[in-house]
This record gives structure tokens, C-alpha cells and sequence, in this order.
């Protein structure tokens, strides 16, 4: 088979399946900020490490804080349980 013939073939194939990923829009939801894109889920990973901050203020104020890696624990934590709340509430649907 002639190399050039089979290159048309497989174009011809993977044609139709690279046209449904041609609009990033409708897989990645990006957000309009001062006229840059951003991606959604930068956003809510913003959001989530700024709620774990405030948490862990508030954690230490009242002396409810773990020490140690058990802190690191809980830190990862409440960033990934903020951020996907974060995104379930707005982005999500």
C-alpha cells in the first residue's frame, strides 16, 4: 500500500473524532477574569486554599489545631473538601 494513500486513510479516519474535541468551551469551563481566561478549576483551587486559611485561623484561635503530620493531614484535606465544594456550588451543571 502506497505510504501517502495510507496517511489519507488514517486523516480520513481521526478526522471525525478530533472535530468533537475542537471546542475546548464545552469540556473545560473557563471564566472571563480582567479579560483573561482562566480555568475553573484553578479558580476553585484558589478559593479552596483561601478557606483552609481562614479555617486554620480560626482553628488555632480556638486551640483546636493537630501538630505535627496529622496538620498536613488535615490541611490537604479541607483544601480538597473546599475545592470541590467550591466547584460542585458553582460550576458544576
Amino acid at each position: 500500500m502506497n505510504p501517502h494513500l495510507s496517511k489519507f486513510v488514517l486523516i480520513l479516519i481521526e478526522a471525525p473524532l478530533f472535530q468533537r474535541w475542537s471546542s475546548s468551551h464545552e469540556q473545560v469551563p473557563s471564566l472571563d477574569v480582567f479579560g483573561s481566561y482562566f480555568p475553573a478549576w484553578l479558580i476553585s483551587l484558589a478559593a479552596g486554599v483561601l478557606l483552609t486559611v481562614v479555617v486554620s485561623a480560626v482553628g488555632n484561635l480556638i486551640d483546636i489545631r493537630p501538630s505535627g503530620f496529622l496538620r498536613f493531614i488535615v490541611d490537604v484535606s479541607l483544601i480538597l473538601i473546599f475545592s470541590i465544594s467550591v466547584w460542585f456550588w458553582f460550576f458544576a451543571g
